[in-house]
């Protein structure tokens, strides 16, 4: 319960460093000094990064171990408080319980990961999109303020998956990845600074990072309540 609560207490504080991070973005872009400061081929330097982190996701999310181990260490202190239980199974990363239910969809027969389905979906786009505005040079259409604010909005909206059930959720996992791209493609176009896109960067894995330690927290919360799976 303790481990818990400093959890909370931690996404909170995480929630104001993303609110504060994502609102300084519109401001750096116009100062500037630090549009001043280049680095020879930084778009192509950005956009490797950022095609790095991509791929990064992709990984993670065919392969969640972080996940798998979670739950595989839950059911080995279960079944040795009692031995009569039925192991229960994973299926699409999470134990095959009714409460997890929202978080899963099913194509055919088949059980998949519905934020893990909405990451690598969004991915994909996202690295279509890198390619033609970080190597081929399609950037004209993003230099705009606007799509700078759509795309921290759909980030935000996109922290807002662990509420939704099913296709909503790939949905909202999809927005929050292609509006990253979104982002970092308009800060580039807006402000033309190496430091900006690296911040913008190191901005994005941040949120990258907040979501899913929102996601954990939303599963030790369903678990908690529930006491099938958890001890």
């Amino acid at each position: 319960m303790e481990k818990f609560k400093h959890q909370t207490v931690s996404l909170i504080l995480q929630l104001v460093a993303s609110i504060f991070g994502l609102t300084l973005i519109p401001v750096m872009v116009f100062l500037p000094n630090l549009n001043n400061f280049q680095v020879y081929f930084h778009e192509q330097i950005v956009g490797s990064l950022y095609v790095a982190v991509c791929f990064l996701g992709l990984a993670a999310a065919f392969y969640p171990i972080k996940c798998k181990r979670m739950f595989e260490k839950t059911q080995n202190l279960l079944s040795q408080a009692n031995k009569a239980h039925k192991s229960v199974q994973i299926k699409g990363h999470h134990p095959d319980c009714q409460n997890y239910s929202k978080n899963k969809i099913k194509i055919g027969e088949r059980v998949f990961c519905a934020a893990c389905s909405g990451l690598v979906v969004g991915a994909i786009i996202a690295l279509v999109g890198t390619t033609f505005y970080f190597f081929v040079g399609v950037n004209s259409v993003l230099d705009s303020i606007w799509l700078l604010v759509l795309g921290e909005i759909g980030m935000s909206l996109g922290l807002a998956q662990i509420w939704a059930a099913g296709f909503d959720k790939v949905i909202l996992n999809v927005v929050f990845v292609v509006s990253s791209f979104i982002t970092l493609a308009a800060v580039d176009a807006i402000g033309k600074s190496f430091f900006v896109d690296l911040y913008a960067l190191a901005l994005i894995l941040f949120l990258l990072w907040f979501r899913i330690s929102l996601s954990e927290w939303n599963n030790r919360q369903t678990c908690s309540k529930c006491q099938l799976c958890f001890s």
